[in-house]
């Protein structure tokens, strides 16, 4: 079994394809320290200077933090124990929420491709049967949503000081449509 040969590495030659390399590869380098960081444990600090001269860096669990424990090894800093924890209760959280978020999007993609098939419906080929059945489904449809609208205010309205709109929808849907403000009435005036 032949493992993965690589030959002599030379020299990217150029500034312009320099750059191009360096913009390329520095991601793929900073992501792979982050990953070495978290199935290790370790802490690590890289710094790069781009072939222009300007500087990145990569840290875990900061740069600072790593340099000063490299000035002074006999020294362990509480706060990077405590930044390590805080880090990674914070990283726990951000990949669940990713992980929900992938989740909701599968099931959109998902839902997507079953609405494909959907072809829009052409209300000008259908026959006068075929319309009033359509009209009588609308109109189904239609109360469902009134029904599912009220069930809120319903409940609004069956509390001890209802909201005017809760009595105002009330009103309407006893009045079937028509408007009636029971406020502007003159209740008791023969």
């Amino acid at each position: 079994m032949k493992g993965k040969t690589t030959g002599a590495k030379r020299m990217i030659e150029g500034v312009d394809a320099q750059r191009v390399a360096f913009s390329k590869r520095r991601p793929g380098l900073f992501k792979k320290a982050s990953e070495l960081c978290t199935l290790c444990a370790t802490e690590m600090a890289i710094i790069l200077f781009s072939p222009s001269g300007k500087p990145f860096s990569f840290g875990h669990p900061s740069v600072d933090a790593v340099l000063d424990r490299f000035e002074h090894p006999q020294t362990v800093c509480p706060t990077v124990t405590q930044a390590q924890t805080n880090g990674d209760q914070t990283l726990v959280e951000l990949n669940r929420q990713y992980a929900d978020v992938l989740e909701r999007l599968e099931a959109e993609k998902k839902r997507a491709k079953e609405l494909q098939h959907i072809k829009p419906l052409e209300i000008e080929n259908l026959s006068f049967e075929q319309l009033m059945v359509l009209k009588k489904a609308l109109a189904d449809l239609k109360e469902k949503v009134d029904k599912k609208r009220m069930e809120p205010l319903a409940l609004e309205a069956s509390t001890s000081t209802p909201c005017e709109r809760a009595i105002d929808a009330s009103v309407i849907s006893q009045f079937d449509g028509k408007h009636f403000d029971p406020r502007e009435a003159n209740v008791g005036e023969e």
